[in-house]
């Protein structure tokens, strides 16, 4: 009666965690240029050192088609330092008919965690990580934490909604961490308590039952057992009614949210950004302007929709979590000047937020065989203390970090050098840190972009201050740049960005540099 199919999406879609599809009861100034010849990465400050990352993979442990092993190797034969996994939770839904909705309902499940078990995933990835100590294993979650129903059946306007508006987590280290997330379709995270045990007052039905059908004594003690039959079709009415209420309470426990409510918007995801945070781990928004759309045959009850809007309106709407995927294989705006992440970017260095919007690159990599998805498709490259678990998420939190698309097999765009300094040279930092400046003190910012073929390839460059384009040059890979900010500092926080795009060469983005001119506030 009901059915969910999960698939990857095709084209600009395939890159997107799983699809879910239902069955028949259910179920995103002015620039010098001159050439350069430079290193192959940049490091922001002294100290740091470069890691190239694939953020957000999947192996067989839920919805991969390659083992952690697998994954390893490759990413040791495409020079990749580190591997973000990001297993599904879980991939369990529902549908029930009101007001029986858990008696009446047909549920699918598909490979995730919940099946693969979370504490063998965590000693598989540390077993794999001692056989392949050239490359970071970095155990994680793709979680949504909240899937809804709207419409009916019998309207035939039946939709599930946000079944892939996504999470991913990183940095919890125990199993009972994970167990416990409160996540749709989780059952581990069910809650129990006084309010729960309201589910067993069905049971109270059955009292009448048990009085009707009680055994009469005569005076000398003779059982009588003959119950007249409007008791008898009475009793098993109460008797039918108290395990049909029953049922359909069960398991006895309240999951964290309700399914078919249509009113808790950003909760069910704050809840759980606040969860992993108390837990000492960090959540990152995935690909928040990817579309999942698509109708369902359910024969004579019509079609049902399969929809997850685009909704970069989450980095807004919530906080706390780390950052969120900037660059990926779709469509977006968020990223662009004096959007949505422009928005937050003046909102954390301005004080006005506590949490950095950190940036990462996005491969939601499953397999190889998907055209155009490679595991180097989409690199993060980290600017790391040390190159460990613990330095790439710390880089991710600090937003020391640059995020690429490359367009042909051949070669990357490479960042070579991207800093801001004080007038005299005298102090450096790169994206992710804060320069510490006087008010209305110029600022130099020197820039150095190419390509992993050392090759000529043209680019378009964007200088970003604070949300507005400053610069804007094109050029032939390798360039060099030095800017000139007479009042690079005003005391509201300023921020310098850059985009670098190519036609068939590819993008690439980097986290902000923050100005401090007042010693105090977010950015400092």
């Amino acid at each position: 009666m009901l059915g969910l199919h999960t698939q990857q999406r095709a084209h600009n879609i395939n890159s997107r965690s799983m699809h879910i599809r239902a069955g028949i009861a259910v179920l995103t100034c002015l620039f010098t240029v001159t050439g350069l010849t430079i290193d192959a990465q940049a490091e922001p400050a002294q100290g740091y050192v470069p890691i190239v990352a694939a953020v957000h993979v999947h192996s067989t442990a839920s919805t991969g088609t390659l083992s952690l092993d697998a994954l390893a190797t490759r990413a040791e034969q495409l020079g990749i330092d580190a591997v973000l996994l990001t297993e599904n939770l879980s991939l369990r839904y529902e549908y029930g008919l009101y007001p029986l909705e858990s008696f009446m309902r047909v549920s699918r499940s598909f490979h995730s965690l919940m099946d693969y078990g979370v504490s063998r995933y965590l000693n598989d990835v540390a077993e794999a990580q001692a056989r392949h100590p050239r490359v970071i294993l970095i155990p994680g979650l793709e979680v949504a934490p909240y899937y809804y129903w709207s419409g009916s059946l019998w309207s035939r306007d039946l939709t599930m909604h946000a079944a892939q508006k996504n999470l991913l987590v990183f940095g919890l280290t125990s199993a009972e961490q994970i167990e416990t997330l409160p996540a749709a379709g989780n059952i581990t995270s069910y809650s129990y308590g006084p309010q729960t045990l309201s589910l067993f007052l069905p049971m109270l039905l059955a009292a009448p039952v048990l009085w009707a059908w009680r055994a009469k004594s005569d005076a000398v003690g003779h059982a009588h057992s003959r119950i007249s039959r409007k008791k008898r079709i009475a009793g098993f009415g109460l008797v039918t009614i108290a395990g049909v209420l029953t049922l359909n309470a069960w398991p006895i426990g309240e999951p964290p949210f309700n399914p078919y409510d249509t009113t808790l918007r950003y909760r069910p995801y704050q809840a759980f950004i606040d969860s992993v945070t108390r837990s000492g781990g960090s959540t990152l928004w995935s690909m928040t302007e990817a579309r999942d759309f698509q109708t369902v045959e359910l024969g004579p009850f019509g079609t049902a929709t399969i929809s997850t809007d685009p909704h970069p309106e989450a980095l807004l709407l919530t906080t706390g979590y780390a950052g969120f995927g900037g660059l990926y294989q779709e469509a977006r705006q968020a990223t662009q000047p004096n959007r949505i992440w422009d928005q937050l970017i003046k909102l954390y260095a301005s004080g006005e937020r506590d949490d950095r919007p950190a940036m990462v690159g996005e491969i939601a990599f499953h397999s190889p065989d998907h055209a155009g998805k490679e595991l180097d498709q989409v690199l993060t490259i980290f600017w790391v203390q040390e190159r460990s678990q613990a330095g790439i998420l710390d880089a991710i939190r600090q937003g020391r970090a640059y995020a690429v698309e490359r367009y042909k097999k051949e070669f990357r765009l490479t960042l070579d050098d991207f800093h801001a300094a004080t007038g005299d040279g005298s102090r450096r930092v790169g994206p992710g840190e804060a320069l510490s400046i006087a008010q209305d003190s110029p600022i130099s910012l020197h820039v150095s972009v190419s390509t992993t073929d050392n090759q000529g390839h043209p680019v378009t460059v964007r200088l970003i201050k604070s949300g507005e384009v400053m610069a804007y040059t094109t050029g032939v890979t390798p360039l060099h740049y030095d800017v000139l900010d007479p009042h690079g500092s005003s005391g509201m926080g300023e921020t310098y960005r850059l985009e670098v795009r190519g036609g068939q060469t590819g993008e690439l983005l980097t986290n902000p540099i923050y100005i401090d001119s007042h010693g105090q506030g977010a950015a400092s």
